[in-house]
């Protein structure tokens, strides 16, 4: 098979060029859609211990140097995070949990983000072990997360007032 079916050079004005045009930015995008997930390096772990878990998995992605593929982890993570099994519930938080203590100021805010989505049974403990964060901004995102949970509101509320009631005469 020849990779150009005419006898010159392509060119883009072309129909021939305009293929190769076409099939090289098709692979130009598709090189950046990979770039969206987690490395497949991560992958072969679920096959080489028997009881490996998909959270054991992502706290592995958690430790990666490249911080898209850490916050890919930490979104996988908070889909997790939603299921019905406690015992997955429990693992994810603990998971967020470790993500919350990550170098990455970012990452730290989207795992909190998670945990505050998550029940309080499982991701208090975290919640409050990142009011000690260095970042102010993660601290001002721990605040507002438990200040939702509590349902303050900012204002007082006034008891509703009752109408008075017209005089019906007979």
């Amino acid at each position: 098979m020849r990779l150009f079916p005419f006898k010159t050079k392509p060119r883009l004005s072309t129909a021939g060029g305009r293929e190769i045009l076409v099939a090289v930015l098709l692979l130009g995008m598709v090189g950046c859609g990979l770039r969206t997930l987690p490395p497949i390096r991560y992958l072969p772990l679920l096959g080489a211990e028997k009881k490996i878990t998909t959270t054991a998995v992502l706290a592995r992605a958690l430790e990666d140097r490249d911080v898209t593929v850490r916050a890919q982890a930490v979104r996988l993570l908070g889909i997790l995070s939603q299921s019905d099994d406690k015992k997955v519930k429990k693992a994810a938080a603990r998971v967020l949990g470790e993500a919350a203590r990550d170098r990455d100021p970012g990452i730290r805010l989207l795992a909190l983000e998670y945990l505050g989505k998550m029940d309080p049974q499982f991701s208090n403990k975290f919640l409050f072990s990142a009011l000690k964060d260095p970042n102010p901004f993660v601290r001002e995102k721990v605040l507002k997360v438990l200040d939702s949970r509590e349902g303050t509101p900012a204002a007082p509320q006034t008891p509703p007032q009752t109408a008075p009631q017209a005089a019906t005469t007979p």
